[in-house]
């Protein structure tokens, strides 16, 4: 009775987890690789107003 509300439960969370991770060592790799490009993490930031 349980395992039907567990194990569904159970799969969504392996999924979002597996994501999460996947997210991070993507975010992690754009980071501290500095031939890719992040629209995040961009050194020539200009401050609003100054186009």
């Amino acid at each position: 009775m349980a395992v039907e509300f567990l194990l569904p439960g159970l799969i969504g969370f392996a999924f979002v987890m597996v994501a999460a991770y996947a997210g991070s060592l993507r975010a992690l790799e754009v980071y501290f690789d500095s031939e890719q490009d992040s629209i995040f993490l961009s050194d020539d930031y200009d401050p609003p107003g100054e186009q």
